[in-house]
């Protein structure tokens, strides 16, 4: 599985459109312990369709980020790319957090985006994802 994180500094970038930077990461048949990291330069793209187009073509199958927008979404998910909206933290943590099935899933509609509104049970009494999931607290 191929999972691109929006990335700055080690932590999952807030904005689809505007990161200079993807985490791509390669899991040999799921395995967290076997996989590959490359960070992808993306400073010379802006927008949604630029950045969707590079995960087109990078053969992705999931991108975490923290925000994005209903077109971006709508794209990614025409390119067969699941889109995941909503998330703050480490961006290593959350890639294998994904392989491993333990990060939270949101619906598609209302993403946390920092603070809360569509994360449906997280933080101290939901899932416990705390800084390292949603970013809910």
């Amino acid at each position: 599985m191929r999972i691109a994180v929006a990335y700055n500094d080690g932590m999952i970038f807030e904005h689809f459109g505007h990161c200079e930077c993807f985490a791509i990461y390669d899991y040999e048949n799921s395995d967290v312990n076997k996989c590959t990291k490359t960070l992808v330069d993306c400073s010379d793209k802006h927008g949604h369709a630029a950045m969707a187009n590079l995960m087109r073509d990078e053969k992705i199958d999931v991108v975490i980020v923290g925000n994005m927008g209903p077109e971006a979404k709508n794209m990614l998910l025409t390119y067969g790319i699941i889109p995941l909206a909503g998330y703050a933290g480490g961006a290593d943590k959350a890639a294998d957090m994904l392989i491993l099935g333990q990060l939270p899933m949101f619906d598609m509609a209302g993403s946390c985006s920092g603070g809360c509104g569509g994360c449906s049970g997280c933080g101290d009494a939901g899932c416990g994802c705390g800084d390292d999931g949603c970013g809910c607290h």
